[in-house]
């Protein structure tokens, strides 16, 4: 009684990996040129050119998954280099659009102005009531502009420490100037979203191409 190999029929080998057919690896394009080899006109042959033709495409095919996989790899360690370095912003004052002052031991955070173009504002400061504590003005110019309160109310005495906000409006006709106002604060922790450092500052999280500069 004949006796059938344990490959043949039909379905796969129990124990056997599955595998994703959508996907064509060199083992499947070595196979099919074989079969083509071998299944070929013997009076109408494969002609060199065609023959070549398929070896390097066969060649490249392998050439790129290689390819492939080193650019994977690369992007891995550069991945891991970036994230890591990003630990070294832990404690630092970063500046990021906000509009946030904090005042510390008396002297208080840094506010900047991100302009498109010269001109007046007005830069009104409230307290954590809403208040309005103090207010100034301030000649700006295209590009980052210093806009920090000196921390003294309207009475001219030295605020209390605490969490304040800017409000920052045109003035002297400079409606037409746009502006980003920019707050500076120290990092207090980093988490990691889809390979992204995300930095957060005063509670609020910001992404790291956020950040306009280091201090």
């Amino acid at each position: 009684m004949p006796v059938t190999g344990i490959t043949d029929g039909y379905g796969p080998v129990v124990g056997q990996p599955t595998r994703d057919y959508a996907a064509v690896d060199k083992m499947d394009f070595m196979t099919l040129l074989v079969a083509q080899i071998k299944n070929q006109d013997p009076m109408s042959p494969m002609d060199n050119a065609e023959f070549t033709s398929q070896i390097t495409q066969f060649t490249m095919l392998d050439e790129m998954k290689s390819m492939n996989a080193r650019l994977e790899e690369n992007l891995l360690v550069g991945q891991t280099i970036n994230n890591t370095a990003m630990l070294g912003l832990v404690g630092k004052s970063v500046t990021v659009e906000g509009n946030k002052v904090w005042m510390t031991d008396g002297v208080p955070s840094e506010s900047v102005l991100a302009a498109d173009g010269p001109g007046t504002v007005v830069v009104e400061v409230t307290d954590d009531t809403g208040h309005v504590v103090a207010t100034f003005r301030k000649s700006i110019e295209r590009g980052l502009n210093d806009v920090t309160w000196d921390g003294k109310l309207e009475n001219g005495e030295l605020a209390g420490d605490g969490t304040y906000s800017i409000s920052v409006t045109p003035g002297d006709g400079s409606e037409d100037v746009s502006f980003t106002t920019l707050m500076t604060g120290p990092v207090e922790g980093l988490r990691y979203e889809n390979n992204t450092a995300v930095v957060i500052i005063g509670g609020v999280e910001f992404y790291v191409s956020d950040i306009y500069k280091v201090s």
